[in-house]
């Protein structure tokens, strides 16, 4: 019984200090300085990318038409 009484303790440990970590980094907002900004922007502008190289494969998922060595 010990046994289970601490093993709910440290989840419940757990899950507080998760708590408290996500309501701390939501509280920052935004980035404020140019070097932060410019991290975001790539990220994002990753992201995009990766997202329509996706679509793109499902589209095509063995290349695009006329993209690959010729077929005789």
């Amino acid at each position: 019984m010990g046994a289970f009484v601490a093993l709910l303790a440290g989840v419940g440990s757990v899950c507080a200090w998760c708590v408290v970590v996500l309501v701390r980094r939501g509280r920052r907002g935004a980035t404020e300085n140019a070097d932060g900004l410019l991290i975001e922007q790539a990220a994002r502008l990753r992201a995009q990318q990766s997202r329509s190289a996706g679509r793109d494969f499902r589209a095509h998922p063995h290349g695009r038409p006329g993209s690959g060595p010729p077929r005789y």
